[in-house]
């Protein structure tokens, strides 16, 4: 029998993070003047005390935690926090339905960047700031875990990076612990960086940190109806670009670079792969737009630049309505938007590594069937990779395709078009927020979509951001036998 027991004192742990975490909102709305400082005030009290009281039961009751009840705990954690993150919106002056709230929950912790919420401009400053900690939350939180959770779940071939972080003695432990604390400072130097660039670019201090956090969890979401594009500013808009494609990128890496290791960034193939993929669809784009849309080659390449990476990384910021470009451009980027940036990152998505492994293992099949008695080996990062990798990396992009089929259908099933359901899907999916069609498009938001709907989405949000098997896991009759 699996005890949880070590799993619910790091969940009390993180309720009293949470209600601690709410002092910023509360502070900014009693300098407002507002009105919902009272709410998050109760709900901070509450989670204080039913955190308090977790963690005394269970203080003296932990243990190793195991395999599966790793699984449980980076499940429910990411429950708990979308349940007490969604009580904010119910609660307060926005006062969504519970549905509404949840699902807008859901996607800053996820930091998909899909939202259910009107007329941001006017919103107050205490929510939309609640909405950008949930996402930097969710950003620094998935790292962690998918450097020091996943790949002892091997998941979908994440034990690949184990050797990246593991130390050659036993102590493995302390060295997570370490790495981990190391990143969470990059991360929050990060976001200091691009607060500062942000605000030297013209934005104000209030959207500058608002924005600064949700680019480097490339969540999405924005104080502004129009996202990015309702600043009208290139300086902005370059300094959005280079921050969302640095935090897809392996964190890591960057942990290696701040040690003096400068050319291990350079030398990974998942890194190179990423960046020349990213350049040959600005300029496909570029080139797109130039010729059919009879826009200037800088305006093309301004906004091709920004929509690209945008999608790409998962972050869903817009300056553009890239969902009236047409099938061609649409097709690429419903493909792309699925594979998303590199493991180790707060981005989401199938992950550049598992493309490059399944494309070299295809490369490796072709040559040997033209040379049935070579021997061909699929590589990574000029490693070869065992059958282990190739074995759970073919699974875990198997059951994304099903995923992915399943929930376009039960989308269709509720009334949605073809490009909606699908776009939907893969947006939820891959966590980046905004669809290709007119009703969920850059220029609209989820408000629209049934309850149905939303509570399949919301699901779906997690399944991705938790890379599928740690949800399906948890559904399955198996694992509470066992």
């Amino acid at each position: 029998m699996t005890d949880f027991r070590s799993s619910l004192f790091v969940v009390g742990n993180l309720l009293i993070f949470f209600a601690a975490y709410m002092l910023v909102p509360i502070s900014i709305d009693l300098m407002d003047n507002g009105s919902n400082w009272v709410v998050f005030l109760t709900i901070s009290s509450f989670c204080f005390f039913i955190g308090f009281n977790v963690s005394f039961v269970f203080k003296n009751k932990r243990g190793s935690v195991s395999v599966l009840s790793a699984f449980f705990l980076t499940f429910f954690c990411w429950i708990i926090l979308t349940f007490v993150g969604a009580l904010p919106f119910y609660l307060g002056s926005t006062q969504l339905s519970f549905i509404d709230a949840f699902f807008e929950s859901m996607s800053g912790i996820t930091t998909t960047g899909a939202t259910v919420m009107k007329n941001l401009d006017e919103t107050p400053r205490s929510i939309l700031i609640w909405r950008s900690m949930l996402q930097w939350l969710g950003g620094i939180g998935i790292i962690v875990i998918a450097i020091a959770v996943f790949p002892m779940l091997k998941v979908g071939g994440m034990q690949l990076f184990r050797a990246e972080f593991s130390a050659k003695d036993d102590k493995v432990l302390p060295r997570t612990v370490t790495i981990a604390s190391g990143i969470g400072v990059i991360y929050l130097v990060l976001t200091a960086f691009c607060f500062v660039f942000l605000v030297m670019s013209g934005m104000n201090m209030f959207d500058g940190i608002a924005h600064a956090m949700t680019i480097i969890a490339t969540g999405g979401f924005s104080t502004k109806d129009m996202s990015i594009g309702h600043f009208n500013s290139i300086y902005i808009e370059i300094v959005t670009i280079f921050f969302m494609f640095l935090s897809s990128l392996p964190f890591l890496l960057l942990f290696q670079f701040t040690k003096g290791k400068f050319l291990e960034i350079l030398k990974n193939s998942q890194v190179r792969f990423f960046f020349f993929l990213i350049l040959s669809l600005v300029i496909l784009f570029t080139f797109w737009l130039q010729k059919y849309y009879e826009v200037s080659f800088f305006q093309a390449l301004r906004i091709s630049s920004f929509s690209i990476v945008s999608i790409t990384t998962g972050s869903g910021f817009s300056t553009y309505d890239f969902s009236i470009w047409g099938s061609f451009t649409t097709l690429i980027l419903l493909f792309f938007m699925l594979i998303g940036g590199c493991s180790g990152s707060s981005s989401c998505g199938l992950k550049i590594f598992r493309l490059q492994i399944l494309l070299n293992n295809t490369f490796s099949l072709i040559k040997k069937m033209i040379q049935p008695r070579g021997v061909f080996i699929p590589t990574y990062n000029s490693k070869p990779i065992n059958t282990e990798i190739l074995t759970s990396v073919t699974g875990f992009f198997f059951l994304y395709i099903v995923v992915f089929s399943v929930l376009t259908l039960i989308l269709a099933f509720d009334g949605l078009d073809i490009m909606t359901a699908l776009s939907g899907s893969a947006a939820a999916l891959a966590n980046v927020g905004p669809g290709l069609s007119e009703l969920i498009g850059p220029s609209s938001n989820y408000s629209g979509l049934s309850n149905f709907s939303k509570i399949f989405l919301s699901f779906a949000m997690l399944v991705g951001r938790l890379e599928l098997y740690p949800v399906l896991i948890l559904l399955s009759p198996t694992f509470w036998r066992t």
